[in-house]
């Protein structure tokens, strides 16, 4: 299923596990260009395995998931959240929605206020999903959609270490 967000915001959902191809599809129909690959970056261990997706390209996107269903998002508005969840609250949603916009989860939802430019409940059966595009960039040092990953501070790398090392 495809929701068309102001013509500048694309969300779909399918009963998939791998959000890649659906969310470079997205982008495709949004950009009019494949995107090449989706990347990962985390904003405070600097891994690439996990963390905010990006592509390169001038497009936020988002990705949920949920038992049976990925939910991918795709804005040339500006920073893009989404969450889905079986069975939760619209509010809860939401609040995870605008801190993947914002680029820092629920970890850090302090600094620069955004204003929320589009918010939308989408009409999935049995979840509740939100959708939410920020106005301004997410968080001040974290990679936008085009850039490249970074590392983290040396503090954030030494703070997210096990003990002992």
């Amino acid at each position: 299923m495809v929701a068309f967000l102001d013509g500048r915001v694309r969300v779909r959902w399918e009963p998939v596990a791998v959000a890649e191809p659906l969310l470079r599809s997205l982008v495709a129909e949004l950009t009019g260009r494949d995107p090449g690959p989706l990347h990962h970056t985390c904003p405070f261990c600097g891994s690439v395995e996990h963390g905010r997706p990006y592509v390169e390209d001038a497009v936020d996107v988002s990705v949920a998931h949920a038992p049976g269903l990925t939910l991918v998002a795709a804005s040339i508005a500006g920073p893009v959240g989404v969450d889905l969840e079986p069975h939760a609250d619209d509010a809860w949603v939401r609040f995870e929605a605008i801190g993947k916009a914002r680029g820092t989860g629920l970890v850090d939802l302090g600094g620069p206020a955004a204003t929320v430019l589009l918010e939308e409940s989408l009409d999935i059966p049995d979840h509740a999903a939100v959708v939410v595009v920020l106005s301004a960039p997410a968080k001040e040092g974290a990679p936008a959609s085009t850039a490249r990953p970074r590392t983290a501070p040396r503090e954030a790398r030494r703070r997210s270490r096990p003990p002992g090392r």
